[in-house]
């Protein structure tokens, strides 16, 4: 499910579930991902997105906010946080800030 405001925002949710069936004696599952996201524009050169993510696999709930500003065409600087918990104690599972520059040479 997706829901984009032009130009300003595009929020989505997403949910995906699997179960596997296997004979004995392996064993069988029901997997859950459950994925919201948003994303928004600030200006022509600003953009934010964050991704929430639960997996019930790897008992993961993760986030991911990035925030990207484009100082030239196909030329970007980013800020990442992401952040992992177990689900279970709410405990951080690792958590980091990156900074990501791209530049366009054109040759």
């Amino acid at each position: 499910m997706t829901l984009r405001l032009q130009p300003k925002a595009a929020i989505s949710f997403l949910v995906s579930y699997d179960k596997i069936t296997l004979p004995a004696p392996y064993s069988s599952g029901d997997f859950w991902l459950v994925s919201p996201s948003i994303e928004f524009t600030f200006s022509k050169s600003i953009f934010w997105s964050t991704l929430v993510q639960y997996s019930n696999q790897r008992n993961n709930l993760g986030f991911n906010s990035r925030l990207q500003w484009r100082f030239a065409p196909l030329s970007d600087l980013f800020i990442v946080y992401n952040d992992n918990y177990i689900v279970n104690d709410f405990e951080p599972r690792n958590r980091s800030i990156k900074l990501k520059f791209t530049y366009w040479l054109n040759i």
